[in-house]
């Protein structure tokens, strides 16, 4: 009985100053009504390994103080009781649906499908996508674009940028740009500045006026500096008949200064250098 005794008045001692020294068993009457637990610091004038251990059910499940730095350590998972939330400063710090507005940063990563996503500053997506905040500039597998847009492999870039007056959209390395459709090139543009329009069994058509090596085209629809060719034969303007260079047979050369008594020009009959010329088309 005196046995008993002390350790009732003992538990109760501890109620009373809610400082805890060895084990407190669940069951006690007594350890169930305490306000509170305080922990008082170790010989050695540590608290680290001072908390609550529960033990007889597997592995010892405990809630300890441990140092450097100073924090409280579990063996188990926390749960909190639904709409609490873990608080810092008297501010959310996450709850069960939302991140705290008070968090800044951060090193996730991965996350799921995200809505309004805004950002300050440069971004990285996959080490693929680059924005550059500082020059205003996306690139796509290019960390540094040469225009505002950059579509980047290692065969060349395409670009998109302004500058005053222009926009200039094209390949800024020294590669073919082709403009397709339904997988077929309709347009190329060669990297010496060659241009080729269309197949053999694609239609051009040019609605307005069409110059060629002029500045202007006034008051004809199609207008010329320089021979050209049709269905395979040459046509220029000449003072006289061609005396050098290589023709074939049907080339025509119109004179420039045509009169009266003469002629409208000279076709070539026989091919060569300068080939056989005839005049052709007696003016009245």
């Amino acid at each position: 009985m005196p046995n008993e005794i002390d350790s009732a008045i003992s538990a109760l001692g501890a109620a009373i100053n809610n400082t805890v020294h060895g084990a407190l068993n669940p069951e006690d009457a007594t350890v169930k009504s305490l306000a509170n637990l305080r922990f008082v610091a170790k010989e050695d004038g540590t608290l680290t390994g001072l908390g609550l251990s529960w033990t007889g059910a597997g592995p010892n499940k405990q809630f300890m103080f441990r140092a450097s730095p100073d924090r409280f350590w579990s063996t188990e998972s926390i749960d909190l009781n639904e709409g609490n939330a873990y608080m810092i400063g008297n501010n959310v710090l996450l709850s069960k649906t939302e991140l705290g507005s008070s968090v800044r940063t951060s090193n996730l990563s991965k996350v799921g499908t995200l809505s309004n996503l805004r950002t300050n500053g440069d971004l990285v997506i996959d080490d693929y996508i680059y924005y550059t905040s500082s020059s205003e500039s996306l690139g796509i597998g290019t960390e540094a674009p040469n225009g505002k847009l950059g579509v980047a492999t290692l065969d060349g870039e395409f670009i998109v940028d302004t500058q005053p007056g222009a926009i200039n959209i094209g390949a800024w390395t020294s590669t073919d740009l082709h403009i397709v459709t339904d997988n077929r090139s309709r347009l190329v543009v060669k990297q010496n500045g060659d241009i080729s329009v269309g197949d053999a069994h694609s239609r051009t058509v040019v609605n307005g006026k069409l110059g060629v090596n002029v500045d202007h085209v006034a008051d004809v629809a199609f207008a010329v500096n320089g021979g050209m060719k049709l269905d395979g034969k040459k046509i220029v303007y000449s003072s006289s008949q061609p005396n050098e260079g290589q023709w074939q047979v049907g080339d025509i050369a119109f004179s420039r200064t045509p009169k009266p008594g003469g002629y409208i020009g000279w076709v070539c009959t026989e091919s060569g250098t300068p080939g056989l010329w005839s005049p052709f088309g007696k003016i009245a």
